[in-house]
């Protein structure tokens, strides 16, 4: 294994131009992602002979490398050494698994990594019977709220800050079984990270937030989207809202992994992806 180094902001250039080379629709190929989460899976950046890669632990305490470039220009050979100690790289988008020999590697994946992707104008629309439900709550609402909105700045992320406080409240857990230091981070960096987002008020209050990036030409990624419970169907009007801003520009919409959170699953399975997005785990066959 090569030589590795924290990630800093100062590195957002760089893996911001790997990154849109690469041109992938996973959600974890955003430099927001790999700043905001560099202690969660402790990213690294690894110098190797084949390049720049990632240094990376998942939350089962796997070590894996995170490619920073098309592993299909690399030499094979290079690419088994750097893996040889019981390691594997991740996340691997389908297209590439033909490169590698299968007698001599092994891809698998986990349904709970998979990224949900979803087509901007239903989100937009909410039609269908897939959306029953979610029109209803939309409904519900409008008929106790009139909301308004602005754009996320630095006049306002006080306020985002607040929701996210009130939200971190509700949710009943603590402070490191959620991600509220990633969200608390990504509002304190907003502009530096050149994220976009949108905050809602209700009666002059702050309600709810959400906060995303470009992740490719025809895909928005969205990070974080917090508000307080008590505003009932404020999500589903968070999320057409955010649909109905992003469609002109944006085929799809990333609303990233559901991390093995069996309510988060039904919850997002229920706006109806168009695409479940599978990462793969590639291995050297004799590691498995």
């Amino acid at each position: 294994m090569g030589k590795t180094e924290m990630i800093y902001l100062r590195e957002q250039a760089l893996l911001k131009k790997n990154f849109r080379k690469m041109n992938l629709a996973i959600s974890d190929y955003t430099f927001a992602n790999v700043f905001l989460f560099r202690d969660t899976y402790r990213y690294q950046l690894l110098g190797t002979p084949c390049g720049t890669f990632i240094s990376a632990h998942n939350r089962h305490n796997e070590n894996y490398i995170m490619p920073l470039l098309d592993l299909r220009t690399c030499n094979p050979l290079k690419l088994k050494d750097l893996i040889a100690e019981n390691s594997f790289f991740f996340p691997i988008p389908e297209e590439w698994l033909s490169f590698f020999p299968a007698d001599e590697f092994i891809a698998t994946y986990d349904e709970g990594e998979s990224d949900y992707i979803y087509l901007t104008e239903n989100l937009a629309l909410f039609q269908g019977r897939q959306f029953v439900r979610h029109r209803n709550h939309l409904n519900q609402f409008f008929s106790s709220y009139k909301p308004s909105e602005q754009p996320l700045s630095s006049a306002n992320k006080a306020d985002c800050l607040h929701i996210l406080q009130i939200w971190q409240e509700e949710s009943g857990r603590k402070q490191n079984e959620t991600d509220f230091a990633q969200c608390e981070e990504a509002l304190l960096h907003f502009s530096s990270l050149a994220l976009r987002g949108t905050i809602y008020y209700i009666d002059n209050q702050s309600a709810g937030f959400v906060i995303g990036e470009e992740l490719n030409d025809n895909t928005f990624c969205l990070h974080f989207a917090k508000a307080s419970k008590k505003y009932h169907g404020i999500y589903e009007f968070m999320f057409n809202d955010s649909a109905k801003r992003l469609a002109a520009q944006y085929k799809f919409m990333n609303l990233e992994e559901d991390m093995g959170n069996k309510n988060l699953r039904r919850t997002k399975a229920s706006y109806g992806p168009e695409i479940l997005l599978k990462k793969y785990r590639v291995h050297l066959r004799k590691n498995i």
